[in-house]
């Protein structure tokens, strides 16, 4: 990047209140902003260059005192960043700019965002998540129709990223994510929660609908196979449908409850109403 350039994002980060980082075509780190250096403890001569599913991964995958020093403190730090994608054109290629809102004024509540926010390999995001949750809450009180959120949780995810690498677990996670948006009606969402859970939000969606749909995304997923170390996917299914006048954080909450329940049942399912 051109010192014009980082001069002026510099400029944006200080005057929003945000750390930014910005990955080039292939995922690796073209910008690194002050802000970021300064909460991760990480400088920019540490980030620039280095793919970044190398950095947030093996932190992410494995208890913090395993990691690279280095990288400890930025491992509750990094997994905090909001990734929008930047369409390519004929002077530039395609980027994703990565945003960590670090003061109060920028609030949760009442954003109404023109686009979805994803993760680093363009994938509906957590925080994509929430936005959705709100959106459906809403139309829930004001409609009184029904929907579902539904986590499906990979249980040997380690044993897949300590054999494959960080990197691979990526390309299984899209692998994923496709199958699981090409099974879902139109009206339905996919997305990753964190770096071994997705999330589906299944509109119209009651008890007995979401039950049917939980148990055939946990057979989908179950017969989904990693054909480099020839290992079936092993996972856990939990779905909760949403209450009328519930938060978000608190739908999201019970069905993490559910999908940790169904981690320890044979079946690896669990719906509650």
């Amino acid at each position: 990047m051109a010192i014009l350039e980082n001069d002026l994002l510099a400029a944006i980060a200080s005057g929003t209140g945000c750390g930014l980082v910005i990955l080039d075509e292939d995922g690796l780190v073209e910008y690194w902003s002050p802000q970021l250096e300064e909460v991760s403890g990480l400088a920019a001569d540490q980030i620039l260059g280095q793919a970044w599913s190398g950095l947030v991964l093996p932190c992410g995958f494995a208890e913090t005192d395993s990691c690279d020093p280095d990288f400890a403190q930025a491992a509750t730090i990094l997994p905090g960043i909001t990734f929008y994608p930047v369409a390519p054109s004929s002077f530039q290629p395609a980027r994703r700019v990565g945003v960590l809102r670090l003061t109060s004024q920028f609030t949760e509540d009442g954003e109404d965002l023109p686009f979805a926010t994803e993760n680093a390999v363009g994938i509906p995001s957590q925080r994509a998540l929430l936005e959705l949750l709100q959106r459906q809450l809403a139309y829930q009180s004001r409609y009184k129709t029904p929907f579902s959120l539904l986590f499906l949780r990979m249980k040997n995810f380690r044993t897949f990223v300590e054999v494959l690498g960080a990197e691979n677990w990526e390309i299984t996670n899209r692998a994923v994510y496709d199958q699981l948006s090409a099974f879902v009606r139109m009206a339905d969402s996919v997305g990753l929660y964190d770096g071994a859970t997705f999330w589906m939000v299944l509109t119209n969606s009651d008890i007995d609908g979401t039950q049917v749909v939980a148990d055939k995304v946990k057979r989908l997923a179950s017969s989904m196979k990693v054909e480099a170390i020839d290992v079936f996917l092993s996972v856990a299914v939990g779905a909760v449908t949403a209450c009328e006048g519930e938060k978000s954080e608190d739908l999201v909450k019970r069905c993490l409850l559910e999908t940790e329940k169904a981690a320890k049942l044979s079946s690896g399912l669990s719906v509650q109403s």
